[in-house]
């Protein structure tokens, strides 16, 4: 399946105490990923919102391909998570030089989906690809001005729109909403085959697309 999928925390503003409190988080994290958590230089609150938004990418990574699914996270168990080493060779829209960078794979289903996170003092960022190849995938954060949806939504189309008008520069490019709720991109009208993904929480947005070309 050909898709997009991507989910960001803004840390600024979860709950630490309720985060790391077993009533909060064994409702969408299972016993198997609890043994999972095994970094030294991360703090628990920090894997629980990881973890949260690796099973949110994914969810919209496989929304694309069943229009009537259901967000249930305890129902995508994240395999395993690793310290990447090869962050630096995708096509990241962001400041390299800090952060820590994981990799690992996520199972819902039949379907295996791979991820890759960023984690940064001020937010964790993950995108999802179904292979274990990021060559092709597309993904950055903007800190924005303001929190409402209306500046989030307007900002996060303006990202991605900057993004995709520089590898496009003569096309006309728009993006509206699709029967499912995710973002469609269109040419002129006509719709184009690169599949897109939004997230914003708090005054971060964020994008990620794939194209193949």
């Amino acid at each position: 399946m050909k898709s997009a999928g991507n989910d960001i925390v803004a840390l600024n503003v979860i709950d630490k105490q309720r985060t790391c409190q077993p009533v909060f988080y064994s409702k969408f994290i299972t016993p198997f990923e609890l043994a999972l958590y095994h970094q030294p230089q991360m703090a628990f609150e920090i894997f629980v919102w990881l973890l949260w938004s690796v099973k949110e990418s994914a969810y919209k990574y496989l929304k694309r391909g069943d229009a009537n699914l259901v967000f249930s996270p305890s129902k995508i168990i994240v395999q395993d998570i690793e310290v990447s080493r090869e962050f630096r060779s995708d096509r990241w829209e962001g400041d390299q030089s800090v952060g820590m960078f994981f990799k690992g794979n996520v199972l819902y289903d039949t379907h295996t989906l791979y991820f890759k996170s960023i984690i940064y003092d001020e937010f964790v960022a993950t995108v999802v690809n179904g292979e274990n190849n990021f060559q092709y995938v597309y993904w950055g954060v903007q800190l924005i001005d303001k929190s409402d949806s209306v500046s989030q939504s307007e900002n996060v189309r303006l990202f991605v729109l900057n993004k995709l008008n520089s590898l496009f520069p003569n096309y006309a490019l728009s993006i509206d909403k699709g029967p499912a709720g995710y973002p469609i991109l269109f040419n002129d009208g006509k719709e184009m085959d690169i599949p897109i993904s939004f997230s914003h929480h708090n005054r971060y947005v964020s994008y990620s697309f794939l194209n193949l070309k």
